[in-house]
């Protein structure tokens, strides 16, 4: 369902509020419009009956003997146009019989008068009366007429129709309209402008983009790993995400309320921008970068970003592999060094018997053997990689086994041998450091491929984990060896999830360890079957 624009709503919802007020005033005004309308014409019937009452002609003709009850009277001519001068709908005249002498109509005249509220009137009484009649239901004033001696001889009763009031009542209605129209105008133009002043205070932005974009503001900043601070024009921190807490707030207070005022001097001293600085501050060096918030009235405010530089530093080493390439690098340089040196000795002493012999027990003891073991390796970087590890293990004087179960040729991507290097350079390491305090340091490694999937598995006779070290190893950060470490296996994970395989972790106190991956595995080249490619 498309969302309404704020302007829109805030239009809505002035105008419903407009017309709902303005329609329950409507209401109250016409209901006491009407009741000061009838209570005005009934006084003014009233009145008129107790006037036309006291004339000498209305007394007169109910005096006289006998009474005349014609529609050609001279008494009723004067009555009628008496009533259009004064507006009512009725002027009637009866006697004590209650017959009446005039009327509107001159068919009622000697008949009976209608309505049963003339009564207290026939008894001396004046009072307003609204009953129903010949003409309709009408608002009636009564008056008595009295001779000479103050006996009652007769009555006078004027009236008007609730026609006439309901006519009196829509003329002063159209005013009320009126009114109303124009007040709902305004108060729709002024929600027009209250909905623009809104929408340029929130940028153009609608509400539900606001929140929605709030809300994954939260969830950003919690799940960075990089430190977000921020403070407004008037130096107030308005946001600190965990990682910035972590690293500056001792207190460990989440809105910031606990950061030093040096260190936020520190980190805030200039609203200029400062990208990459390095600064140390709490005893930890950070990578800083400071941004400032450009407002229409100046600056206000700024956001820093923090980053742990020994962390960063750490995590590009593991991330590019460097530190992995460089050990088993290092090692078979210093191993070829060593034999190069022998090799040429011998050639300056002009032995060439020893040289042979040399050359052919080197041959014999360690290159053909590192080469055969790992004469299955198709992808030249990977089989290099295990070479290198093995030059590294006779170095660090561990016994290296590596041992393929089938053939492993080139993946079809790239990336994939570079994160194999990255699992098996971090598993090996781990290997190699679980044995370094044993007197025999065997560690061995197990690759094969079967079924579209590589499976390897790294084990040591080192010391071996407790149940808790083992649920503990693969978590980033979490070590037995120290500070700055425990990044190895979590990194493994990492990678052998992103590869889509599983990771295994078995370990037994005071007997080893050993760490199974199984990872799918898209082989690049075609296999050779019985002689056919």
């Amino acid at each position: 369902m498309k969302r309404l624009r704020l302007s829109a709503q805030i239009s809505v919802l002035v105008a419903s509020m407009i017309v709902l007020t303005l329609g329950v005033a409507l209401l109250l005004f016409n209901y006491q419009l009407r009741a000061n309308l009838e209570e005005a014409q009934g006084e003014r019937v009233m009145g008129l009956a107790a006037v036309l009452a006291d004339r000498d002609d209305v007394r007169a003709a109910l005096m006289a003997t006998p009474i005349v009850r014609n529609p050609d009277s001279e008494l009723r001519q004067q009555i009628e146009k008496l009533r259009d001068r004064l507006g009512v709908d009725f002027i009637t005249v009866m006697d004590r019989d209650h017959l009446r002498l005039t009327h509107p109509d001159p068919d009622e005249v000697g008949r009976h008068f209608r309505g049963g509220d003339e009564g207290p009137a026939l008894k001396g009484q004046s009072y307003v009366s609204r009953s129903e009649g010949t003409l309709g239901v009408s608002i009636r004033g009564f008056s008595p007429v009295l001779d000479a001696q103050g006996a009652v001889i007769g009555a006078v009763a004027t009236g008007v129709t609730l026609t006439r009031v309901g006519l009196l009542l829509a003329e002063r209605r159209q005013v009320l309209l009126l009114g109303i129209v124009l007040l709902m105008l305004v108060g729709a133009s002024g929600a027009w402008c209250l909905a623009r002043y809104i929408k340029r205070i929130l940028l153009g932005f609608e509400p539900h983009q606001i929140s929605q974009w709030v809300q994954q503001r939260q969830a950003m900043l919690a799940s960075l790993h990089e430190g977000v601070l921020a403070i407004d024009g008037d130096s107030a921190i308005t946001m600190v995400n965990p990682a910035a807490g972590e690293l500056l707030d001792p207190a460990g207070a989440g809105d910031g309320s606990g950061i030093p005022a040096s260190t936020l001097r520190e980190l805030f001293d200039r609203g200029t921008p400062a990208l990459n600085r390095r600064l140390t501050l709490n005893g930890r060096a950070l990578i800083v970068n400071r941004v400032p918030i450009r407002g229409d009235r100046g600056a206000g405010g700024s956001v820093v970003t923090l980053r742990d530089r020994s962390e960063v530093n750490r995590l590009a080493e593991e991330l590019t592999g460097v530190s992995r390439y460089a050990q088993a690098l290092r090692a078979s340089t210093h191993e070829f060094k060593n034999r190069l040196h022998v090799i040429l000795g011998l050639v300056q002493l002009r032995d060439l018997g020893r040289l042979e012999r040399y050359l052919r027990e080197l041959d014999d003891t360690l290159i053909a053997p590192a080469a055969a073991r790992v004469a299955g390796v198709r992808d030249p970087v990977l089989a290099g990689f295990l070479l290198a590890k093995g030059s590294e293990a006779r170095e660090r004087r561990v016994e290296l086994d590596i041992d393929l179960q089938s053939e492993i040729p080139t993946p079809d991507e790239s990336e994939a041998v570079h994160l194999l290097v990255s699992i098996i350079g971090n598993l090996l390491e781990n290997a190699f450091e679980a044995v370094a305090g044993r007197e025999t340091r065997q560690v061995s490694l197990t690759l094969g491929v079967d079924a579209g999937a590589l499976s390897l598995h790294v084990s040591d006779n080192g010391k071996g984990m407790s149940d808790n070290q083992q649920q503990l190893a693969v978590e980033q950060g979490v070590s037995s060896k120290g500070a700055g470490r425990g990044y190895g296996l979590a990194m493994v994970k990492a990678h052998v999830e992103s590869l889509g395989g599983t990771l295994a972790l078995y370990s037994t106190l005071g007997r080893g360890t050993l760490v199974e991956v199984t990872v799918p595995y898209a082989m690049d080249v075609m296999q050779v079957t019985d002689g056919v490619t």
